[in-house]
C-alpha cells in the first residue's frame, strides 16, 4: 500500500442547505488532492459539503473556528486583531487538536481562515494557503497580504486577479495559480439537457419559447448585485414582453430584499420576476435559461456561475469584475463584459442576444467549446500534478520528514508579530520553545538517562553539613 501524507483541510463554511462556489472549489480541491494524500477535510458544521465529501470517500471531522473576518476588508488593526487571537484559550486548543491529529500539511481556504494557518505554523506544520477571493484594496491591504504571507508555505490562488494582489517575488517564489475545474460526472451530460429544459420550465410555468434571463447566486446580497439585474431587466421588459426574469439564492437580509420587491413593484412588473431558493441541482437550472447575467459589484476571485453557465452552453453577460473578466475571456466572450456598476450597459448586450436567439445559441456553444478547453478536467489535474511535483522537489519534508508529535500539549504564547520577535524566553535548564514537538520528543528520551546520572553523583558526594 502506497504512503499518503496526511493532510487536515480547513473549510471556512459548510452551509446546511446549499453548497456556495468556494465549497465546491474546495470538494473539487480536495478529490483531486486523494491520488497523493490522505485527506480529512476539517467543517465547521455538517451540511451538504461534508455530505458531499462523504460521498467522496474523504474523511470529515467537525471543527467550528472563529473566522477573522476584516482579512478580506482589511482595516490598520488588522495585525493586532490577529495577535489577540492568538492569545485565546480557542486558539490553545485548536493547536492541541492539530498535534494530536498529526498531519504533515495543512490547507486553510479562503483569506478569512486565519486561525487553523496560525495554530499550524505554531506547530511547524507546513501550511498551504489556498486564496478564492480578492481581498479589498485599500491602505491596510498589505496587512493582509503580509499576514498571509508571513503564516504559509505556500499560496494558491484560483485567479490573476487573486494574485495580483501579492508582490511578485512572492508570486514567483511560494505561489502557484489553480483556476477551478469540474468533474466530469457530477455534471449532467449535454443529451440530457433537453429534458431538464422541459422540466424545469414546467415547474415555473413558463413556455418553451419564451427568453428566460436569470442570475444565480449562493446568496442574494447588494455585492451580488440583484438590483442591478432587476434595474436591468426593468429596462428591457417592455422591448421583449415575452421575457421572464428569474433570481435563484438564498434571501440574507430582509431589508434588501424588500428594497428589491418595491423595485419592481413600482414599475408593475412582478408577474415578470420569479426568485428561487438556493437550488440542490443547479444544473437543471442551467437548463433551463436562455441568458445568464452575472451582476456582481465586487471583484471576484473567479466567478464560477459565469464559468457554470459557460459549460452549460448558455451565452453570459457580465460586470468585469475581478475574476469574471478573465474566464469570460478565456471563452472568448469579452464582448459580453461590461464596466462594473453600469446595468444599462448590462441591458445593452442582453438586447444584443435577445434580438439574434440563434446567434446566441451558436455563442453557447462556442462558448462551451473554448472554456472545456482553457478550465476542463484534464488540463486541472496536468496543473495540480506540476504543483505536487514541484513541492516534491523544492520541499521534499513535507512528504517525507518527522511526523508532528501527537499527544503533545500546546499553551498559547503571543505572536512575534506582538514585538517580541526573534526575543524567545528561555527557562532555567531549558532553551527549548514548548511547540518545538521534535526536540521535546529527543529531550523526553534522555531524561531517565540524566536522572540516573545525578543519582549516582549524590551517592558519591555526600550532602556537606551547614556551618552554624
Amino acid at each position: 500500500m502506497t504512503f499518503k501524507p496526511k493532510l487536515l483541510i480547513f473549510s471556512h463554511v459548510s452551509n446546511p442547505a446549499s453548497i456556495t462556489g468556494a465549497e465546491k472549489l474546495l470538494l473539487f480541491f480536495c478529490q483531486e488532492l486523494l491520488p497523493y494524500f490522505h485527506c480529512v477535510l476539517v467543517a465547521p458544521e455538517e451540511g451538504r459539503l461534508t455530505a458531499l465529501a462523504r460521498e467522496s470517500g474523504i474523511e470529515v471531522k467537525i471543527y467550528k473556528l472563529p473566522l477573522l473576518h476584516r482579512m478580506y476588508s482589511p482595516y490598520p488593526g488588522l495585525t493586532g486583531e490577529a495577535v489577540k487571537m492568538q492569545s485565546s484559550p480557542a486558539f490553545s486548543q485548536l493547536v492541541n487538536w492539530i498535534a494530536e491529529e498529526a498531519p504533515r500539511l495543512v490547507i486553510v481556504n479562503t483569506c478569512v481562515h486565519f486561525m487553523p494557518a496560525a495554530a499550524a505554523r505554531r506547530l511547524d506544520i507546513p501550511v498551504i494557503w489556498q486564496l478564492t477571493e480578492a481581498i479589498e484594496q485599500n491602505g491596510s491591504t498589505s496587512l493582509a497580504t503580509d499576514l498571509i504571507h508571513r503564516y504559509s508555505s505556500w499560496m494558491i490562488c484560483i485567479s490573476e486577479a487573486v494574485a495580483a494582489r501579492f508582490p511578485p517575488e512572492l508570486r514567483q517564489s511560494k505561489m502557484s495559480i489553480l483556476p477551478p475545474s469540474w468533474r466530469e460526472q457530477q455534471e449532467h451530460h449535454p443529451d440530457e439537457w433537453p429534458a431538464l429544459r422541459h422540466s424545469f420550465r414546467s415547474q415555473l410555468q413558463i413556455g418553451s419559447h419564451a427568453p428566460l434571463i436569470g442570475m444565480i447566486t449562493s446568496f442574494r446580497m447588494e455585492s451580488k448585485g440583484v438590483h442591478h439585474f432587476i434595474d436591468m431587466a426593468l429596462s428591457i421588459k417592455d422591448e421583449f414582453p415575452a421575457a421572464v426574469f428569474l433570481v435563484v439564492g438564498d434571501a440574507l437580509r430582509p431589508e434588501y430584499e424588500k428594497q428589491c420587491q418595491k423595485r419592481i413593484e413600482a414599475y408593475g412588473a412582478s408577474d415578470r420576476f420569479i426568485f428561487l431558493e438556493a437550488q440542490g441541482d443547479i444544473g437543471r437550472v442551467y437548463c433551463g435559461l436562455d441568458i445568464v447575467v452575472v451582476p456582481s459589484l465586487v471583484p471576484e476571485g473567479f466567478g464560477l456561475t459565469a464559468l457554470e453557465g459557460l459549460l452549460y452552453g448558455k451565452p453570459v453577460v457580465a460586470y468585469d469584475a475581478g475574476g469574471l473578466g478573465e474566464v469570460l475571456r478565456a471563452a472568448g466572450s469579452g464582448q459580453f463584459l461590461v464596466e462594473t456598476g453600469s446595468a444599462g450597459m448590462l441591458a445593452d448586450r442582453v438586447r444584443t442576444i435577445l434580438n439574434l436567439p440563434d446567434q446566441g445559441k451558436d455563442l453557447g456553444a462556442h462558448n462551451r467549446n473554448q472554456v472545456i478547453a482553457a478550465y476542463g478536467p484534464e488540463g486541472y489535474r496536468a496543473r495540480l500534478n506540476a504543483i505536487v511535483a514541484r513541492w516534491l522537489s523544492e520541499q521534499p519534508g513535507w512528504f517525507h520528514g518527522p511526523p508532528v508529535a501527537a499527544g503533545t500539549k500546546v499553551e498559547a504564547r503571543p505572536s512575534a508579530s506582538s514585538g517580541r520577535r526573534g526575543k524567545r524566553k528561555k527557562r532555567k535548564g531549558n532553551s527549548v520553545r514548548r511547540h518545538d514537538i521534535r526536540r521535546e520528543r529527543r529531550r523526553s528520551r534522555t531524561r531517565p538517562a540524566r536522572s540516573q546520572a545525578r543519582a549516582r553523583k549524590r551517592r558519591h558526594h555526600p550532602i556537606r553539613r551547614r556551618k552554624a
